[in-house]
């Protein structure tokens, strides 16, 4: 999937870049004489604007990584620590957490146990309270009967926490702001002369595929998708391969 999500993004940014050298050598665009001061407080804005918003994503992002890092932590710890019980209550969570990792894998979407209703908590927490209910329970058992039920209680807030971070996204009017920015940019760069030059053409044409591939990372962060292999199907393979038995 990762290896695909690449190739495609290389085939589109030499796409947009034959886009827009071809004209840039072809056609012939009156030049237009814009004053450096303009260009350059233009680009000053969409630098300024764009980096901080790039900034301010990825750190969203991060945290929604370590978000979901502790979320599968205390599921893993969870299913391994249910092992003091009696084996089927083992068998139980391994259907429980089996299908929720396996739905997320389906959908695609790393995001699905969070932005979707589940009911994975609260199907462990039954099973503890039967597990605790189950009859007198040794020292061990009593011990990871406490730890599971804080653990769950973790992983409720990590599923609030998460709710709230994956809704902090740029709002539209200043989506609108940025577009309006990238438009006048790639504008500006559009009249200044290349017809015939092709070192001209070249340049203008990377610069205009720049702008718009740094749009398009941004827009990816807003939407969580610029790196969702990493915390999406490999964070759920990992769960599922430990109630298989194999890590």
């Amino acid at each position: 999937m990762k290896k695909n999500q690449t190739f495609y993004t290389t085939i589109y940014t030499i796409l947009i870049f034959a886009i827009f050298v071809i004209p840039y050598y072809f056609i012939d665009l009156p030049f237009a004489q814009f004053d450096n001061i303009f260009i350059s407080i233009t680009i000053f804005l969409f630098a300024t604007l764009v980096g901080f918003f790039i900034s301010r994503q990825a750190a969203r992002y991060g945290q929604i990584v370590a978000k979901v890092t502790d979320f599968d932590g205390n599921i893993s710890f969870l299913f391994r620590s249910i092992g003091v019980f009696d084996k089927k209550y083992q068998n139980i969570s391994a259907e429980i957490l089996g299908k929720h990792y396996r739905e997320i894998q389906s959908h695609g979407d790393w995001d699905f146990y969070f932005s979707q209703k589940t009911t994975t908590i609260t199907d462990m927490h039954e099973l503890f309270v039967a597990c605790a209910r189950s009859g007198d329970l040794d020292p061990a058992q009593s011990a990871i009967v406490s730890r599971a039920f804080f653990g769950l209680g973790e992983m409720q807030k990590i599923r609030k926490n998460l709710i709230a971070l994956y809704q902090e996204k740029i709002p539209y009017f200043q989506w609108v702001f940025i577009f309006f920015l990238t438009a006048i940019l790639i504008f500006t760069v559009s009249f200044l002369p290349s017809t015939g030059i092709v070192s001209a053409s070249l340049v203008k044409a990377a610069f205009s595929t720049a702008v718009i591939f740094v749009i398009s990372m941004l827009w990816q962060l807003n939407h969580l998708t610029f790196f969702e292999t990493m915390v999406g199907a490999s964070s759920a393979q990992d769960v599922l391969d430990i109630i298989a038995g194999s890590k």
